[in-house]
């Protein structure tokens, strides 16, 4: 891991991040999601946690929130893969929490893009990590994200961006991904994905990561739920079966012993709204953005 080069550029990719077992098992939970999801859908109800859009080819799944409410063990062991664990060590220190766990789903186009934007403007006090675990290939020029490097260090005039460069400002990088690949980026970084050209749907989970005196400081969450998640902390490093984290470092985490499921209920209870991120919300279009003209309907 090139911690220099992750702290200068604001991404880094860590290929072969998960096992093929592991893999194999986060796809079988997106299918699942996806087709519960879409079988409520069509019956008038809903899934918690799902978002269901009707694009102009049909109903489909776009994201499903708190993964680590419906598959905790799974989640569990996820969160306590030696790599995952190495890059929240390394990148963002020995005391940091994961805050939440999602999967985005990515559907060919028509489909909504993802624009031009930073997932969470703060402080720079501390570190704030956005992992993208994939669940299926990214592709070059088939929607995969695109960053524009060392722009995390400060708020950016997206208006300004999406006028002038739409899709290609200066020094823009698209990052190919594979299934089982993680890509890891600054919660600040300015990054996109232009529409999916490929059939077929695209899944990443994605997994905040932040040291818990971050969120503390910052108190746009309360103490209760920084330490709901100091003790969901616990519980993942109870499964750091290589050592990645010390024993001295474990330690920081202990706390009254409670049963993962009471303690799962107890953040599904215990809510706080998460730091939002910044978009442009002016209207901004034209011949390639934010729909390329080859995907335009005349």
């Amino acid at each position: 891991m090139d911690t220099g080069k992750f702290l200068e550029d604001g991404f880094c990719l860590i290929k072969e991040g998960i096992s093929k077992e592991m893999l194999n098992r986060l796809r079988t939970i997106a299918n699942e999601i996806e087709n519960e999801a879409l079988e409520l859908h069509h019956k008038g109800s809903t899934l918690q946690g799902a978002c269901v859009t009707n694009d102009s080819v049909g109903p489909r799944v776009m994201r499903f929130d708190d993964l680590h409410l419906k598959y905790t063990d799974d989640l569990l062991n996820l969160l306590a893969t030696p790599s995952l664990l190495k890059l929240i060590k390394e990148y963002s220190g020995v005391t940091s929490v994961v805050l939440q766990t999602d999967i985005l789903y990515k559907h060919q186009h028509p489909h909504p893009v993802v624009k031009w934007h930073q997932d969470a403007p703060h402080s720079r006090n501390y570190p704030y990590l956005n992992v993208g675990i994939y669940l299926d290939d990214a592709n070059l020029n088939d929607g995969c994200l695109s960053f524009v490097p060392k722009t995390q260090f400060k708020t950016q005039d997206l208006f300004e961006l999406e006028t002038k460069y739409g899709w290609n400002p200066p020094g823009v990088v698209q990052q190919p991904v594979k299934a089982g690949d993680i890509l890891i980026h600054d919660a600040m970084i300015l990054h996109s994905s232009a529409p999916k050209r490929s059939e077929g749907v695209r899944r990443t989970i994605y997994v905040e990561v932040r040291p818990i005196e971050a969120v503390l400081e910052d108190a746009h969450q309360d103490e209760k739920w920084a330490l709901l998640r100091k003790q969901w902390m616990k519980e993942i490093l109870k499964r750091d079966v290589t050592g990645v984290f010390t024993e001295n470092e474990k330690a920081y985490f202990e706390s009254e012993e409670i049963e993962i499921e009471d303690l799962m209920q107890q953040i599904s209870e215990h809510r706080c709204a998460p730091l939002p991120s910044a978009y442009n919300f002016k209207e901004v279009s034209g011949p390639d953005y934010p729909v390329p003209a080859d995907l335009q309907i005349s």
